[in-house]
């Protein structure tokens, strides 16, 4: 090999922020030591790598296919190295779960106290990050597994469905709403709506149900943790329509209520999630399994 992990890691800051500065900024080396850096590289590979424009750094197309790989390999590397010093201080293989959109771990007791093999072999840590970005930590490497209620079209990863849940009304007990059995979009006008997020997502409440409607809801609010508008809900401060399985325990507690949205049910399926290049890892497998058969026995609908 010509170029160093020094360099890889050059690359990989340079096509992230753009520039030599910023990308020295983020490696922490010196301007002059990265500008010294680039040009071993340029010179051990014998073609530029990148095109000034202005302060800028361009990439030529073959410097681009560096840029891609150095952002596929760095991230699988410090993993592996995460792995090697667990394993070599005598710690488990990890895998990190993360659920995707919602903050839901109501499952997560039942879940390991039911794992056939033992935790002494395997850590189990869960990652709040991919609530926001779940493929993004998993093809950077900050998760393993993702449980996510969008299906991931990524080559690069591996998607399988968990279990079938529903789109529901969530409302205060109390809420006027409740007596009906199910709503029709025009329920939603005259109401707070509380929202996670203004993006049209795919297979989500706004293109399956609002959009279709032709209404508009103008009193909409968006609130970006679930966590916080399930707490707004329940002291009947709006509605939502959110997963019944992610909110299976706030339901059970009476502290909300579910109604169905439209007389057929909204469904809403369930992936699991994790990278085609771990499918030889025996400890993403059996976690990935595990979960499989924890949920089909436990969680499906």
């Amino acid at each position: 090999m010509r170029l160093e992990i020094r360099h890889w890691q050059l690359l990989d800051a340079i096509g992230k922020y753009g520039s030599l500065g910023a990308a020295a900024d983020a490696i922490g080396v010196t301007q002059p030591a990265m500008s010294h850096r680039l040009a071993e590289a340029e010179r051990r590979l014998g073609s530029a790598i990148f095109e000034r424009e202005g302060r800028r750094l361009k990439p030529t197309p073959a410097g681009q296919a560096l840029i891609q790989t150095a952002s596929s390999i760095l991230p699988e590397l410090s993993r592996a190295e995460d792995e090697f010093e667990r394993t070599a201080a005598d710690a488990s293989h990890l895998v990190r779960i993360g659920v995707a959109e919602y903050s839901a771990y109501h499952w997560v007791p039942g879940f390991l106290k039911s794992l056939a093999f033992s935790r002494e072999k395997l850590q189990i840590d869960f990652v709040a990050a991919a609530t926001r970005e779940a493929e993004a930590t998993l093809i950077t490497g900050k998760t393993d597994i993702i449980i996510s209620p969008a299906r991931s079209e990524n080559p690069a990863l591996d998607c399988k469905t968990l279990m079938e849940d529903e789109l529901v009304l969530v409302t205060h007990p109390n809420h006027p709403l409740t007596a009906k059995p199910w709503i029709e979009a025009q329920d939603l006008v005259d109401v707070d709506y509380l929202t996670y997020s203004l993006d049209a997502l795919p297979g989500f409440e706004y293109e399956r149900f609002i959009r279709p409607s032709g209404i508009r809801l103008p009193h909409m609010q968006v609130v970006e943790m679930t966590d916080a508008i399930v707490e707004m809900i329940a002291v009947d401060l709006g509605v939502s329509i959110l997963s019944r399985w992610a909110l299976k325990r706030s339901i059970r507690q009476a502290l909300v209520a579910p109604v169905s949205v439209t007389k057929k049910g909204l469904p809403l399926t369930w992936y699991i999630i994790s990278r085609k290049s771990d499918r030889k890892n025996e400890a993403i497998k059996v976690t990935a399994e595990a979960l499989q058969q924890w949920f089909s026995l436990n969680e499906s609908s």
